[in-house]
C-alpha cells in the first residue's frame, strides 16, 4: 500500500511539474532585455518598471510591473509617439494592468497601424509610455520615456544666482537622452505665481554678456519649473548633450516678455566658467 500511495502521489505531482516546466519555456526569449523606470505623475504615487525582452523571432515581449496600485482598479497602458514632455498619438495599445496582480504582458510585433516593429526598432523608437487609471481620459498616473527618448544616466547641473530678488535662486539640470540630445530642466525659487518667466540661453557669460543663442520653455511662476527637449539652438545650430554642457554661455530667467525681459530674476554660467 505504501508503494501504491507513493505512485499515486507522483502521478498527481508529475502533471504539475510538467506544466511548470512548460510555463518557464513559454516566453521563448533570447536573453536580451532592457529595463525602463516608470515614474509617478499624480498624487496616487504609482510607479514601477517596464521590461522588454527580445523573442527569437525578433519581436518583443513587454512586461509592466506597477507599485502602489488599487486592488479593484484597471490601469490602461499605451506607447505613444514622441517624448513624454511634448506628447504624441498612440502607437501601441498594451495589455491593461489589473490592480490586484500589478502586472501585465504584451507580445509586440506591430504598431496599432499594422506596421511591423522589431525589438531593436523598439529600442530606438521615438516614443514614451503612459499608464492611465480607468477608462476616463486625463487620468494618467505614471509615465516613462523609452527608446531614443530614454535617459542614459548622464547629467550635469549648474546653479542660478539671484539678480532681481535675493530669493530668486535656482538650478539648471541637463540630462542626456539615448538620442544624444537633452532634456533641460530649470528650477527657480522666487518666481511670481500665475506668471510665465521667459528663459534664454545666451553667448558669453554673466560677466561678458553676448546675444541670445536660443530660448527654452518659460518657467511657470506657480510651479517654479521649466522643461525643454533641446535639440537645436538659434534655429539651426544642432545641440547634442555634450555641446550643451560645454556651451560657452549662460542662462537667464526673465521677469516677463516685452519690456520685462530687461528684468532678470536669476542667471548662471554654464560649464566653462565658474559662477
Amino acid at each position: 500500500m505504501k508503494i501504491i500511495r507513493q505512485f499515486l502521489v507522483m502521478q498527481l505531482l508529475l502533471p504539475g511539474l510538467i506544466f511548470f516546466s512548460c510555463t518557464e519555456e513559454l516566453p521563448n526569449v533570447t536573453g536580451k532585455n532592457h529595463l525602463y523606470e516608470l515614474k509617478s505623475t499624480s498624487s496616487q504615487n504609482i510607479d514601477g518598471h517596464i521590461k522588454i525582452r527580445e523573442r527569437f523571432d525578433g519581436t518583443t515581449q513587454l512586461e509592466l510591473l506597477l507599485d502602489n496600485t488599487t486592488f479593484n482598479q484597471t490601469y490602461l497602458a499605451y506607447i505613444h509617439f514622441g517624448n513624454a514632455l511634448e506628447g504624441g498619438g498612440v502607437a501601441i495599445t498594451l495589455t491593461p494592468v489589473d490592480g490586484r496582480s500589478k502586472t501585465s504582458v504584451t507580445e509586440i510585433s506591430n504598431l496599432d497601424s499594422g506596421d511591423p516593429i522589431t525589438y531593436e526598432e523598439l529600442l530606438a523608437f521615438d516614443g514614451h509610455l503612459n499608464i492611465q487609471a480607468g477608462t476616463e481620459p486625463g487620468t494618467m498616473v505614471a509615465q516613462a520615456d523609452i527608446g531614443k527618448n530614454a535617459f542614459t544616466g548622464k547629467f550635469a547641473q549648474f546653479t542660478l544666482q539671484p539678480v532681481y530678488a535675493e530669493d530668486a535662486h535656482g538650478l539648471l539640470t541637463v540630462q542626456e537622452r539615448e538620442s544624444g540630445f537633452s532634456l533641460v530642466t530649470v528650477e527657480v525659487e522666487g518666481g511670481i505665481p500665475g506668471k510665465q518667466h521667459p528663459v534664454t540661453l545666451n553667448f558669453g557669460s554673466i560677466y561678458d554678456q553676448g546675444g541670445i543663442a536660443g530660448r527654452l520653455n518659460p518657467v511657470d511662476g506657480s510651479k517654479g519649473v521649466s522643461r525643454t527637449n533641446l535639440e537645436q539652438l538659434d534655429g539651426e545650430l544642432v545641440a547634442p548633450y555634450d555641446a550643451v554642457i560645454d556651451f560657452k554661455g549662460f542662462i537667464r530667467v526673465h521677469m516677463g516678455e516685452g519690456a520685462e525681459m530687461a528684468t532678470v530674476l536669476a542667471q548662471g554660467n554654464i560649464a566653462y566658467v565658474e559662477n
